[in-house]
């Protein structure tokens, strides 16, 4: 009942449900809540704080490292990565930063092979993003000559593309600038037009296939700074880049932050949010949040956790580490949007409550990868 309660409280900045007036209105959406279950099972998350780290293989090193992890969350939770009553399953790419600095593509065919030999059909693994430019500079969508929204038989689904946002369901924010000018200066016209305005513009439309189209999705986030968040990572690439009107959020670090946190915590969104990957074999530490070699660095590991917090804090640890060790001053304070979620419940940002595994590559899986299919080129 506690966790019923508490995701009645995150979804009053979110949904399709107009306004809430005392008590009354309170009870009345936890009736609703209990009578009116979102379709499907929902998978159990790992234990939040626990982040497995395994290595990158210099030999096909993406299809071990996935594999290997995948199996140490089905042997975590008792629970297998199979297709469910929905049967399909969401991957959640990041290509904000360039093609330089997007979800790698190893990782994507890698998570792909690993979801195929689970008994996911390619038509059902839906790769998700923003941008349909950024999803072709990253050479996730084919160029504009060819034909089709699919990387490799899987779909892309570009959400900027307007067809898969419902009108009913969006994270309402606070008055955007306009909005804040003292309403007196207008005529009565002029207002309410303005008024009108607002309204639409308060507005971000959520991922509806990411809520109500699959089993449980997964984020293949990347890690580099930015002015406004601080750390644009995991918890960025599952909110500000899984939703429309997202860029007025970056005025500053306290609306991005809110932004952030609030947005994770809205309960049809995160409740199929399982697992995020990030890999560091590149990571931005400044300059960001466009790609910048000169300040990239690379470490042959990849993590996997289900606490978007956890994973966001050790990116903001091993940035400001590089900065110092170059001579640059570090991202402070802590970028607010980790200890909002904490308090959110969506995980840890505290060190002391993290715990990093380490997962060997047992030799069965150096010796037979799960086999990863290379790209074709449509003549």
């Amino acid at each position: 009942m506690n966790r019923v309660v508490r995701r009645l409280y995150r979804s009053l900045t979110a949904s399709r449900r107009q306004s809430f007036c005392g008590l009354m209105a309170v009870c009345g959406l936890l009736a609703w809540s209990l009578g009116n279950p979102v379709a499907g099972e929902v998978m159990p998350r790992a234990p939040l704080g626990l982040v497995w780290e395994a290595p990158l293989a210099e030999t096909s090193p993406y299809a071990v490292s996935v594999e290997v992890l995948m199996r140490r969350y089905e042997s975590e939770t008792q629970q297998s990565l199979k297709p469910g009553e929905r049967g399909k399953v969401g991957l959640k790419v990041n290509t904000r930063s360039g093609r330089g600095l997007s979800t790698p593509l190893p990782l994507l065919r890698a998570v792909i092979a690993s979801l195929e030999s689970r008994g996911f059909e390619r038509s059902d693994i839906l790769i998700v993003d923003l941008s349909p430019h950024q999803l072709r500079q990253a050479g996730i969508l084919p160029p504009l000559s060819i034909e089709g929204d699919v990387f490799e038989g899987c779909p892309v689904i570009a959400l900027e593309a307007g067809a898969h946002y419902d009108d009913e369901w969006f994270y309402d924010s606070p008055l955007p600038p306009v909005m804040q000018q003292d309403m007196a200066l207008f005529d009565g016209q002029s207002r309410q037009r303005r008024l009108a305005e607002g309204v639409q513009e308060r507005k971000s439309f959520l991922p509806t296939p990411l809520m109500f189209e699959v089993d449980f999705w997964l984020n293949l986030a990347v890690g580099v700074d930015d002015p406004a968040l601080g750390v644009d990572g995991v918890l960025a690439s599952a909110t500000l880049w899984n939703v429309s009107n997202s860029q007025r959020f970056l005025i500053n670090q306290a609306t991005a932050s809110a932004a952030v946190a609030e947005i994770a915590a809205i309960p049809e969104l995160e409740e199929r949010m399982l697992l995020h990957f990030v890999s560091l074999a590149a990571y931005q530490f400044i300059g960001g949040p466009r790609f910048n070699s000169l300040y990239t660095r690379s470490e042959p590991k990849l993590l996997l956790s289900s606490d978007p917090v956890a994973l966001d804090r050790i990116l903001y640890d091993r940035i400001n580490q590089n900065r110092v060790l170059e001579g640059f001053p570090e991202i402070q304070p802590m970028p607010k949007q980790l200890p909002f979620a904490a308090s959110l419940g969506l995980g840890y940002f505290e060190r002391s409550q993290i715990r990093i595994e380490p997962v060997k590559i047992p030799e069965e899986l150096r010796v037979d990868p799960p086999e990863v299919t290379e790209p074709t080129i449509a003549e």
